[in-house]
């Protein structure tokens, strides 16, 4: 089973991603490059287990984002935009604790 409530950058949930709404456009994905882009910045002021923390959610929400990869009935084109932002905000999570 799915947890559909799953925080992903803080404003979207695992059923925005999944959903119609919002719609995978340029909208979309530019607001999710400012997003990531602040969320980046504002790894500076958590503590480690801070970090930990959010890399474990966002680990937890990338991998149920991968169970929904191909399936037809879903925006496929939104699930990866999502992924791509996703992994871009892990990867600079993992840089902080390096």
């Amino acid at each position: 089973m799915v947890n559909l409530g799953i925080q992903v950058f803080e404003i979207y949930t695992l059923q925005d991603i999944l959903g119609e709404i919002p719609l995978a456009d340029k909208k979309l994905e530019e607001k999710l490059g400012k997003e990531t882009d602040t969320l980046i910045q504002k790894l500076g002021q958590k503590s480690k287990s801070e970090l930990q923390e959010i890399l474990s959610q966002h680990i937890n929400a990338k991998r149920e984002m991968t169970k929904f990869s191909g399936a037809q009935a879903l925006n496929q084109d939104k699930i990866e935009m999502f992924h791509s932002f996703l992994a871009k905000y892990i990867s600079a999570i993992e840089s902080r604790l390096g």
